[in-house]
């Protein structure tokens, strides 16, 4: 009888401690789910960012949006929209050493099937600059689809923080 009692005991805490194990994936699991807020660019292009970034529209005065987390940690995203002319040559690797002259830049390697948009020349490039005293890391994308240039540009004081805003380069969408 005793040894019934002792099977059953070991039993009841295997498939307690399975609801525990079950419960604490899902919880983490759920917890780990950013949620999102669509921002729209222009009325042509969406970016997908977490919901505690905000927006700060284009001026008269400036020629991108600015994206920034309301926690006070230094990441900026600035995305520029132009109309181009279709087949035009732009060297954008040659600009971006006339505004960054000190900067070591070099070519980042993206994950072409983690863009939405189709048909498109994608370059990016990463560097560092000083600003105002503060080390930023940077990495620019480059988006040209037929005569649009879409260039998104990601600050960060922190490399990894840099690195990890990649995702975001992923979620913008042509809607036009």
């Amino acid at each position: 009888m005793v040894v019934g009692r002792i099977g059953e005991t070991m039993k009841l805490k295997k498939y307690s401690l399975f609801a525990i194990i079950l419960v604490f994936i899902l919880s983490f699991t759920t917890y780990s789910i950013e949620k999102t807020e669509v921002f729209n660019i222009d009325n042509e292009w969406n970016i997908s960012l977490p919901e505690d970034w905000q927006m700060e529209g284009r001026s008269p005065y400036q020629q991108y949006y600015s994206f920034y987390p309301s926690v006070p940690f230094y990441s900026t995203i600035k995305i520029y929209n132009y109309d181009i002319a279709e087949n035009q040559n732009i060297d954008l690797l040659e600009d971006l050493k006339k505004k960054y002259p000190n900067s070591n830049i070099k070519k980042k390697k993206l994950d072409l099937n983690k863009i939405k948009i189709k048909n498109i020349k994608v370059e990016a490039y990463e560097y560092s600059f000083d600003e105002n005293g503060t080390k930023l890391y940077a990495i620019s994308y480059f988006i040209i689809l037929k005569e649009n240039l879409l260039i998104a540009n990601f600050y960060s004081i922190s490399e990894k923080e840099t690195e990890k805003m990649l995702e975001y380069f992923y979620s913008i969408e042509k809607i036009n």
